[in-house]
């Protein structure tokens, strides 16, 4: 019998092992509890979190797995930085070299132009301009204002080194571009836009959290301390107003000054209404309740979509 009978792919019902086995179509499947992270896991190391801290958004972490993540990423920046000013000093350093080629080509041809039998003698001649033939018009510069020697003569210098330095690039441009471009020969390849001081981006130096697809910002200091009340026989967390247990289907909030647990219910329900924590009585504003209620995505990423998507590519 062919595989195609077996398979049974020409009847238009499928049973459940032949729609898994055939890749056709959007496949959907709803996640698993295995796929599910822990309410008081950390987003880092995945365990049941050590000495529990909060970020500002509720994400919750070993203090241990933040603090490192914290210094890894300054380390990231601090040498990220280091090679921002070795960037940045090397196009100082070839925008000097280019000043002094530049000036090295204008004297060079200067001396040409004056040790040469064959320069130039003949002088353009160009008719005056009504400014020349009227001196006394208003767009002449005033008589009182003279400038000096020195200031006429740097200000010509750095106009004809501009212009040569500006030739000197459309020269070498020229000279770079290869009648046949090819990316497998070296010699052949084309090169990258000429990059300048001014469009190098700055290295953002702020600490992410990294818990969500969207970074934000995190730091050592504004770390929560978060303190769960747990059961005495069972030792899972509970909330310390109503006593239920938390899990990944309750909804809890944590306290930004003193780091006590309570769930969302009871928060509304006696902490905003009294502006006090329940457990300690430390005056408590509504922005200071943050929820850490679990996404319940699974350990890749930090998400509130519960299903699964596969898409592929059909043949027909």
């Amino acid at each position: 019998m062919p595989r195609h009978s077996k398979n049974n792919t020409a009847s238009s019902v499928f049973t459940y092992h032949e729609s898994k086995s055939l890749d056709y179509g959007t496949k959907k499947q709803r996640i698993g509890r295995d796929s599910y992270r822990e309410y008081d896991a950390c987003f880092l190391c995945l365990q049941t979190a050590r000495d529990p801290v909060a970020c500002t958004q509720g994400h919750l972490a070993c203090r241990e797995c933040i603090y490192e993540s914290i210094l890894l990423q300054k380390q990231n920046i601090q040498r990220e930085q280091k090679a921002q000013e070795q960037k940045l000093k090397a196009l100082e350093d070839q925008r000097l070299r280019e000043e002094e080629e530049a000036k090295q080509t204008f004297l060079d041809e200067f001396e040409k132009t004056q040790t040469s039998m064959l320069g130039s003698r003949k002088k353009s001649i160009k008719e005056p301009s009504p400014v020349d033939k009227n001196p006394s018009s208003p767009s002449t510069p005033s008589a009182g204002i003279k400038r000096s020697f020195e200031e006429s003569a740097k200000e010509a210098a750095q106009k004809d080194l501009e212009v040569t330095s500006e030739r000197l690039a459309n020269e070498k441009a020229e000279a770079s571009k290869s009648k046949l471009g090819s990316f497998w020969l070296p010699s052949l390849t084309p090169e990258a836009a000429k990059q300048y001081k001014d469009e190098i981006k700055p290295v953002n130096t702020q600490t992410m959290c990294l818990a969500t697809k969207d970074p934000h910002p995190v730091s050592i200091k504004s770390l929560i301390d978060v303190k769960f009340q747990y059961e005495s026989e069972t030792k899972k967390a509970q909330c310390p107003s109503c006593l239920k247990t938390l899990s990944n289907a309750s909804k809890f909030s944590v306290m930004r000054h003193c780091g006590h647990v309570l769930c969302n219910a009871c928060a509304d329900m006696f902490v905003k209404k009294s502006k006090k924590c329940y457990v300690c009585e430390k005056k408590t504003k509504s922005k200071d309740i943050i929820d850490m209620s679990p996404e319940g995505t699974g350990f890749a990423s930090g998400s509130k979509a519960a299903v699964a998507q596969k898409w592929d590519i059909a043949f027909q």
